[in-house]
């Protein structure tokens, strides 16, 4: 088969580490991003890949946001933080061509913003365990991790095309074919609404965080809060850190002394680690909060519903992205209470 036209809009840490692989088993690709130092360093001297002591270039043509190019593609990547996914749609919608289809490679739920731009027939998503770090421009780092990935169609048929996008993207790690690709996104969106924002406002590493019992008991509402809304949406969720949806539901003790403990076995497992909002903040000053936490707080809302451990995260990240707090493990008290983030943290 002649190999697709593949290109990844936006060539982050996991853009660039995609699309490195792909190059490693020779399957080229073309990179778009809105960094331009970035961008030039690409073009200038390749795309270098640090694997543990190894690293690897690759010479792929990148392309900034803003230009204007012919290319059409058959295959686009999407690996925009989510707040930015709507001001990219425009350009992923010229560069796919006319049988082409988009894949959401996102932390959030972008497939229905996606969907709106190029039709729901043309969008797939990638659900990913995956690893990676910009180290400079043109340089991505591979962070070690179980590198899986779960890809599968917005209708949650197994297409001979999602089929196909498994065997492309092989080349990352352990890919497996879902009927349930949104039901691993609600999966996805809770441990991206609680840990991620509860280490960044923390200051706390995974395994601090989760050694502590308020901290549990705040991720165990949160999940419950997001959980609810997809459940009320008809929406299957896959089980969070191998519980089911049910099992966080239930508030009986056996349930939640089974959470405490899968809780404290995932903080063990991150150790050190303080997960991509922590990074995100640090190079930037904002996250994606409001794609996260605050997507399911629209939901919700559409539902006639309100999430208030959601929304008091969201004004807490707000007021970290402000200056107006200093993260703090106090700030889990207050989160308990859904309290504003005035009353919530310290200064």
């Amino acid at each position: 088969m002649t190999s697709p036209r593949i290109a990844v809009v936006g060539a982050g840490a996991i853009g660039c580490r995609i699309a490195a692989h792909l190059a490693q088993s020779g399957v080229a690709c073309t990179l778009f991003d809105g960094w331009s130092d970035h961008v030039a360093a690409i073009n200038e001297r390749g795309l270098r890949l640090q694997h543990g002591s190894e690293v690897s270039t690759f010479k792929l043509p990148a392309h900034d946001f803003s230009a204007a190019t012919e290319e059409r593609f058959d295959i686009i990547l999407l690996a925009v933080r989510s707040d930015a996914t709507a001001q990219v749609l425009p350009l992923v919608h010229t560069l796919l061509a006319s049988d082409g289809y988009v894949v959401s490679c996102q932390n959030g739920i972008n497939e229905d913003a996606i969907s709106v731009e190029v039709g729901a027939e043309r969008t797939l998503g990638c659900f990913m365990v995956f690893g990676a770090r910009l180290t400079a421009p043109g340089c991505v780092e591979v962070l070690a991790g179980p590198d899986t990935l779960t890809v599968g169609e917005l209708n949650g048929t197994l297409s001979d095309r999602v089929q196909q996008l498994a065997s492309l993207l092989a080349c990352c790690g352990t890919v497996t074919v879902s009927d349930n690709l949104i039901g691993y996104r609600w999966m996805k969106l809770v441990l991206n609404s609680t840990g991620n924002p509860l280490l960044l406002l923390t200051g706390l590493d995974g395994r601090s965080l989760h050694a502590r019992e308020d901290a549990r008991e705040l991720i165990i509402g949160i999940t419950r809060e997001i959980l609810s809304t997809a459940a009320a949406a008809g929406v299957r969720a896959e089980p969070p850190l191998g519980q089911a949806a049910s099992v966080w539901l239930d508030e009986n003790p056996a349930s939640e002394a089974l959470l405490h403990q899968a809780l404290q076995q995932h903080g063990e497992a991150l150790g050190e680690r303080r997960l991509s909002m922590v990074a995100d903040f640090a190079a930037r000053g904002r996250t994606e909060v409001d794609h996260l936490n605050g997507y399911a707080i629209r939901k919700a809302a559409e539902q006639g519903r309100s999430l208030p451990l959601n929304q008091a995260v969201v004004e807490a990240v707000h007021a970290l992205q402000a200056g107006k707090i200093q993260p703090s493990p106090e700030v889990l008290q207050g989160l308990a209470r859904g309290a504003s983030p005035g009353e919530s943290t310290v200064k």
